[in-house]
């Protein structure tokens, strides 16, 4: 390699710049040639070079100011500054400056653990599926969410659009945030499910572990804790706590259903939501029947079947759909 003070550094930077000529190239090229360690050395140069060019980042010099300083320098009869001090000390310096920026934003962005994203979208069919963080999210059906998680941040992110029930792995140097429309879940060891669909005026929440804190950027909102439920009406910009949660609220998840004193035509509308099923009910007598039972069934047509032989009602198939007859109810 070169000795301290050589001028090769100034010729390998012109010949980087493209200012060099072929005869200047020439010798750069012999001189790289010459040995490994000068081959090393110029390769770094040049891969430093090549960084710095590819940045957003633009340094501009008035070369014509600064050469007309240094004339100014070099004429008083009081100062006498030899050329090779004038430019090289100060060109070494830049040139180390440069040279630590370079490696240090090239290792920044080679070393720095990538960001992790993922998408889930779910249409006519429920969708469950493990987070990169571990986490798993149990999509209800026409929702989707993305997923980031930001190294340099530190934060876990969730877009939601739709309904989902999350299972968290909690880790408290990176939160664990959910987006959904201005409403936002900030875990805290928990289990919950969000239910969000664009188009609805509220966005609600049902915490069966640990807690979470319920909020808007403008508003605190509410700490919601294992066993409540709690909704945000966007019209009025409120939160309010539901002091009886609806127990068919994870149905489309669990596939359990607890009716107590339930209209008919309500359970048939849960049922058809939760299986894309075709029940129906004959005429509008059937309406006001009531039913108190439990079931825990992934067949629609077995718990069809269950409710016409409890209440007293036919049961029929054609093509696709199962319809409930029988005379009705008075209330």
């Amino acid at each position: 390699m070169m000795e301290p003070g050589s001028d090769m550094d100034d010729l390998i930077g012109k010949v980087l710049a493209g200012e060099g000529s072929a005869q200047e190239q020439e010798h750069v090229q012999n001189w790289a040639e010459q040995s490994d360690e000068n081959k090393l050395y110029y390769e770094t140069l040049k891969t430093i070079f090549e960084k710095a060019a590819s940045t957003e980042v633009q340094l501009q010099f008035d070369t014509d100011a600064a050469w007309n300083k240094v004339r100014k320098k070099l004429a008083s009869p009081t100062q006498v500054i030899p050329l090779h001090s004038i430019w090289h000390q100060p060109l070494r310096i830049a040139a180390g400056l440069l040279i630590l920026l370079g490696i240090g934003y090239t290792a920044y962005q080679v070393l720095s653990p990538p960001t992790q994203t993922m998408a889930l979208v779910s249409d006519s069919v429920t969708v469950n599926d493990t987070l990169p963080d571990g986490s798993t999210a149990f999509l209800n059906k026409k929702s989707e969410l993305t997923y980031e998680f930001n190294p340099r941040e530190k934060t876990r992110k969730v877009v939601l659009k739709g309904e989902a029930y999350f299972t968290v792995k909690h880790e408290a140097e990176n939160p664990f945030v959910i987006e959904a429309d201005n409403v936002l879940v900030r875990d805290i060891g928990t289990e919950f499910n969000l239910k969000a669909y664009p188009g609805k005026d509220t966005i609600e929440i049902i915490v069966t572990q640990g807690e979470v804190q319920f909020y808007t950027r403008n508003d605190s909102g509410l700490h919601v804790h294992a066993g409540e439920r709690a909704i945000y009406a966007k019209s009025t910009k409120r939160f309010y706590r539901i002091e009886k949660p609806d127990t068919n609220v994870l149905a489309y998840k669990t596939k359990t259903f607890s009716f107590n004193n339930t209209d008919l035509k309500s359970v048939v509308n849960l049922l058809n939501e939760v299986y894309n099923s075709k029940i129906k009910l004959a005429n509008e007598k059937l309406y006001k029947c009531r039913l108190t039972a439990n079931f825990k069934e992934d067949n629609a047509a077995i718990i069809a079947e269950v409710i016409a032989e409890t209440m007293g009602l036919t049961l029929t198939k054609k093509d696709d759909a199962i319809i409930l007859d029988g005379a009705g109810c008075d209330q």
